[in-house]
């Protein structure tokens, strides 16, 4: 039995209790009452003053921006719609070097600078398929008919036509009345309805032509119709754009625009897609389900799905390792920091509230919290550099700092196997020998792989050229002797003792046989049988001729013997063909007492 905290040896020496490993985050700050509540997008780290102290900026579903210097809130303002991220870069290479800060909303990038709104870049409007124009313009004429145009709509839907979202909701509309008085209000403001916008689904920050923090630097969209925009430097105008397969919802860039950069996308489809220098590769990573987080690790892809396992993928799609947890995962975030010290981890926030920190695939620490998570955010705020902000589903707040001597080096944590694994075992002789003829084969596999094919192809030959010479003595179901092919197949009728053996007789040659003698042997002590040697006339090929041989049991003990039929050659003393049948126990005789 194991032994408690407070327990003791034989000689009286007390247990102490292991020493729980100590956290490597630092409580910084916490706001139960805060009120926002956001996402990893909806979170942004910057130093908008340009003063080395840097600011939190929040936004949430409530279409409010927020920014935090310290504890204390600076700046609010409150945004046009409901946005999707937020992001600072920098348009100019400036001296101080202030950023500017991007709201994605709907179809927009809010663009603020010096906490004022400054300007807005709208995406690029969709193409309206040319048969939905011709349809509408019918539609919009005075007398038209709008069951023929509504009919019109359903069919090119059918036919695989991308309808806008005016014709969506006018196919939704079924009664007659209320589809004119849709129409109605169609006709003043035809030119703009007829303009179909898409929506942002994520946005990053792309460096133009210098890995600096404070270089010039690109916005990268993603948008509902599986197109990636990448913006110029002062975000108003197109400088790339990628087609993808699928809805993008999470995206990641490494490198620059001017040299060679790369863009790892997560989409709707459940595939992971890279991008280089404006080209789609053909290397894809299907997931199994699909994909709640995205992270990039120097030169691996760390994906977390819905099935509550993040699996980590080399840039090219190959497989590393797979992480399984307890409980779904509510989001990821890259610890990584460049000042100090040079070190990268991955955070990974649960539905239970746990915060690990992982580096590659060991778990260096876990954090526990009274509430969901729904985002988490880290870099510098203020002036430390290893931060973690964390905003709660119940809208509170929290602020956590690294540890400036926290070791993140996964190899030193105790967890995983023991150090006692590192101890030689005694190892038997038997399992020596087993271990060294075990490294033998792994060092010589392919020449022992060559010496079986050698020796089973010399098997097959050797029991080829046995059949044949089996076949050529007339013992197999076929027999090749003396230039006749002929087969016999025989079988036992009855319970006894009364038996009749039934042999099919079969000529397979080209050549008619004639007078072939049949002669059949057998124990005499068991079995009599009336007609031993007979003659078939002839053997036509082909044909099958069915023999009747009686056979009676004449041992009172019944018993078993074999009964051997062989079909003889008059030209030799080698039969063509002959064959075994084994007899059955015979039943007793009924002896009738009447």
């Amino acid at each position: 039995m194991a032994d408690g905290p407070g327990s003791a040896d034989a000689k009286g020496n007390a247990f102490s209790e292991p020493e729980k490993k100590k956290s490597p985050w630092l409580d910084a700050w916490y706001d139960p009452v805060a009120g926002m509540s956001c996402y990893s997008s909806f979170l942004c780290l910057a130093d908008l003053a340009a003063d080395g102290d840097h600011r939190l900026v929040m936004v949430d579903m409530k279409k409010r921006i927020r920014m935090y210097k310290g504890t204390t809130i600076q700046w609010e303002h409150k945004l046009p719609d409901v946005p999707c991220a937020v992001q600072s870069f920098y348009h100019e290479a400036g001296h101080p070097p202030i950023p500017t800060l991007a709201v994605a909303s709907g179809h927009r990038v809010l663009i603020f600078r010096n906490m004022r709104p400054s300007m807005q870049y709208r995406l690029p409007p969709l193409e309206i398929d040319p048969i939905e124009k011709d349809i509408w313009k019918d539609l919009t004429q005075d007398g038209a008919d709008i069951q023929a145009g509504f009919d019109k709509l359903n069919a090119a839907r059918e036919n695989g036509t991308a309808l806008s979202n005016q014709s969506i909701d006018f196919l939704a509309v079924e009664d007659l009345e209320s589809q004119m008085e849709y129409v109605r209000g169609c006709k003043p403001n035809e030119e703009y309805l007829m303009q179909q916008q898409t929506a942002i689904t994520c946005m990053e920050v792309l460096k133009q032509n210098m890995d600096e923090p404070t270089a010039v630097s690109m916005l990268v969209i993603g948008t509902e119709n599986r197109m990636i925009y990448i913006l110029n430097s002062s975000a108003l105008e197109i400088a790339a754009k990628v087609k993808l397969e699928a809805v993008p919802t999470f995206i990641s860039v490494l490198g620059l625009f001017d040299v060679e950069y790369r863009i790892t996308v997560a989409c709707r489809d459940g595939n992971i897609y890279t991008v280089k220098n404006g080209q789609v590769l053909s290397n894809v990573i299907e997931l199994e389900t699909q994909p709640v987080g995205l992270v990039r690790f120097d030169k691996n892809v760390y994906v977390g799905c819905m099935d509550n396992v993040i699996h980590c993928f080399h840039f090219k799609g190959k497989k590393n390792h797979s992480i399984y947890l307890p409980c779904p995962i509510s989001c990821m975030s890259l610890l990584q920091i460049t000042k100090s010290r040079v070190a990268k981890a991955l955070v990974v926030a649960l539905q239970n509230g746990e915060v690990r920190l992982y580096n590659g695939k060991h778990l260096i620490a876990t954090v526990e919290t009274n509430d969901v998570v729904a985002g988490v955010k880290l870099g510098t705020f203020g002036r430390e550099e290893g931060s973690m902000v964390l905003s709660f589903k119940s809208g509170a707040l929290m602020v956590k700092i690294l540890q400036r001597n926290a070791n993140l080096d996964g190899t030193s944590v105790a967890v995983g196997p023991p150090p006692e694994q590192d101890i030689p075992l005694d190892v038997p002789k038997k399992t020596k020998l087993y271990v060294e003829q075990t490294s033998r084969e792994r060092e010589q596999a392919i020449d022992m792989h060559r010496t079986f094919q050698r020796d089973l192809c010399k098997l097959r030959l050797s029991t080829a050229r046995a059949y044949v010479n089996l076949l050529g003595t007339g013992h197999g179901p076929m027999s090749t002797a003396a230039g006749a092919q002929v087969r016999i197949n025989a079988q036992v009728l009855g319970m006894g003792p009364q038996f009749k053996i039934l042999a099919r007789i079969q000529n397979a040659g080209a050549t008619a046989l004639y007078d072939v003698p049949v002669h059949c042997t057998t124990n005499q002590n068991l079995y009599r049988i009336p007609r031993p040697s007979f003659f078939l006339p002839v053997l036509v090929p082909q044909q099958v001729y069915l023999v009747e041989v009686p056979v009676t049991c004449i041992n009172e003990n019944g018993g078993t013997a074999a009964v051997r039929i062989f079909l003889a050659n008059s030209r030799g003393t080698m039969p063509l063909i002959s064959a075994i049948v084994q007899m059955p126990i015979s039943e007793p005789a009924v002896i009738d007492s009447f």
